[in-house]
């Protein structure tokens, strides 16, 4: 069933059988064949077919992604698991950390986290909040460190610390420079110009903090930004204060691990 699930999951991402075939060098029948099983496994139709092999995820199908996604990293990290306790390989653990947080503060603790677990190779990725809820939701990543307040019913989150707010660059310019939607501090950029009744004249998306920086720094637009980076920049506090929480999260579904625990027990001592 591994092997459905692995065609299954790539018909999905490439929603087009014969591409599926391809990338997993088999059969397009293979692949219609895999599918064909899963769906009568399931009692459900898994994707529409519209033509030239072109594939429509179902409703069903988007519940199953989900869940086959998270059952193949566990499978992963299972293996992992049991190869290390035969002390003939290294665990790969992946960690998605937003801008702010992994720039400024992650790095201030990973070589406690280095020096505790040895045989870890650890993968840091750096994303929007939105991205990092989605990947830890399919258990893409082990954890999550994130700025933003939102929720998701799979997603258990923690505050470690807080930041606060401020705005930053020229204050008479009417150029705003926005980070993308699903970003941590966009949605708190959002809720800034509500509560103040601010309608950007102009405004500039730019889905990279060290980006908006450089463009401050040439004396170039305005921006609400973390006070953690704004180095030597001009910045003013906003009218209210804003201080955000910042989250560690993981998978509902899914026991801590003990490097997860370790993690939250670094990031409380050295930040609050």
């Amino acid at each position: 069933m591994f092997q459905w699930l692995q065609t299954f999951m790539a018909v999905f991402e490439a929603k087009n059988f014969t591409q599926a075939a391809e990338k997993l060098f088999i059969s397009q029948p293979t692949v219609s064949l895999h599918i064909q099983k899963l769906e009568e496994l399931t009692g459900s139709e898994l994707f529409i077919r519209n033509g030239r092999n072109h594939a429509v995820p179902t409703e069903s199908a988007e519940l199953l992604y989900v869940r086959a996604k998270q059952l193949d990293s566990l499978w992963e990290t299972s293996l992992s698991e049991i190869k290390q306790l035969q002390g003939n390989t290294r665990i790969i653990y992946p960690i998605g950390a937003s801008q702010t947080i992994g720039v400024y503060l992650l790095p201030q603790v990973l070589p406690q986290l280095q020096a505790a677990f040895p045989n870890y190779d650890f993968v840091i990725h750096i994303a929007n909040s939105t991205t990092i809820f989605s990947k830890v939701e399919m258990h893409e990543y082990h954890v999550g460190l994130v700025e933003s307040p939102m929720i998701a019913p799979t997603i258990e989150r923690a505050i470690f610390t807080y930041d606060s707010l401020v705005l930053a660059g020229d204050p008479k310019s009417e150029l705003w420079l926005l980070r993308e939607t699903g970003s941590g501090i966009r949605a708190y950029t959002e809720q800034f110009f509500q509560h103040q009744n601010i309608i950007p004249q102009q405004k500039m998306e730019i889905a990279s903090n060290e980006a908006i920086l450089n463009m401050l720094q040439q004396g170039i637009g305005k921006t609400l930004l973390s006070d953690l980076s704004i180095r030597d920049l001009p910045s003013i506090p906003p009218p209210e204060t804003i201080s955000r929480p910042l989250f560690q999260i993981h998978h509902a579904e899914f026991p801590q691990d003990e490097l997860q625990i370790a993690l939250y027990k670094l990031l409380l001592e050295t930040f609050q």
